[in-house]
């Protein structure tokens, strides 16, 4: 696996083939950008290659500068295919619903950036997806946020069609000088300088049965993106959090002690890795609950009571009310929902 790491975290490299498109519309020659920020254009073809997330910030912003366009985050987004994610977009557009799709984005979002952390919340009619960017040790540059926004729209329309659109965005990012563009180029109402950025659906738009659903490409596909993700994840330390924590769960959630000292590292020594990976403890715990939450109540053959047990919560009662805390539904009215807890 050909990574690079500096500043920490890096993303696929494919994304900068989206890019080389957007400047060649712009006239402008990609080789040249590339070699400014030290890129191969070529490399974008192996699909192992991973770019840091500097040198990306870095080329995104020489292509606002070459082209004189604020928003050319948002034009590379539009040429993005599904190739550039490689299975993973395979998988999204075999999947049954954009929700699906969504789902896949949260489980595999490592692949398209290892500092990205993406969170689906239901709240009502409206279904949101977080973009949580805080473990950057870098800032991230205003083009390369309207990029992460923008492929997340553009592959849902991909799926969905033209007609499917946000009904709010808000980004992090600081208000451009035509604000009103990115609103027509996202086809939604956009706030800018929010405290997260966040991308939020109308729920029955994105939980529409998809014709170009088939659940065995798409299992298929998810082998290859899991697999993919094993190659340089798997040995992270926060993946072996994970680990520990779905095997000790049913006999109630263990302490960030308790994982360190079946990892055979002191507790200081632990915190200080997941930091370095931008993850925490109880974000790991919490995250595994509320997956695994999902997964089971979308076995019909596991009860509610079951499920609470299963995941280390001494009273159902307790896991109803965690349950509604993640996701603004309780879990029965969850499991009466389309296609609930389908990944």
């Amino acid at each position: 696996m050909t990574a690079t790491t500096k500043g920490g975290h890096s993303l696929l490299g494919s994304f900068i083939v989206p890019v080389a498109q957007a400047l060649r519309q712009a006239g402008i020659d990609p080789l040249s950008i590339m070699e400014q920020v030290g890129l191969d254009l070529a490399s974008g073809a192996n699909p192992d290659w991973r770019v840091s997330q500097p040198d990306f910030n870095q080329l995104l912003e020489a292509c606002v500068t070459a082209s004189g366009e604020e928003a050319f985050g948002l034009l590379a987004a539009e040429q993005l295919q599904p190739q550039v994610l490689h299975s993973l977009g395979l998988a999204w557009l075999a999947s049954d619903t954009v929700y699906d799709g969504l789902q896949r984005l949260q489980r595999f979002g490592q692949l398209v950036s290892t500092g990205l952390n993406l969170e689906l919340a239901e709240e009502g009619d409206r279904i949101h997806l977080c973009l949580g960017l805080e473990s950057f040790t870098t800032p991230i540059a205003p083009s390369a946020h309207d990029y992460a926004v923008g492929i997340i729209t553009r592959m849902s329309r991909l799926t969905m069609g033209e007609f499917l659109a946000p009904v709010n965005i808000q980004m992090q990012r600081p208000s451009p000088l035509e604000p009103e563009r990115w609103e027509y180029l996202l086809a939604s109402r956009v706030e800018f300088g929010a405290v997260a950025t966040r991308i939020t659906w109308a729920r029955s738009d994105i939980i529409e049965p998809l014709v170009t659903g088939d659940p065995q490409l798409a299992r298929i596909n998810d082998e290859h993106t899991q697999a993919y993700l094993d190659s340089f994840v798997d040995q992270s330390t926060a993946r072996r959090v994970v680990d520990q924590i779905v095997e000790k769960l049913p006999d109630g959630p263990p302490s960030q002690q308790q994982i360190a000292a079946a990892l055979h590292v002191s507790n200081r020594t632990l915190q200080r890795k997941l930091k370095d990976e931008g993850a925490s403890f109880k974000d790991l715990l919490q995250d595994t609950r509320m997956q695994l939450a999902r997964k089971y109540l979308g076995s019909p053959g596991r009860s509610v009571v079951e499920t609470a047990y299963l995941l280390g919560f001494s009273e159902p009662s307790t896991f109803s009310r965690a349950f509604k805390r993640w996701t603004g539904v309780s879990p029965a009215d969850y499991r009466q929902q389309p296609r609930a807890g389908l990944h």
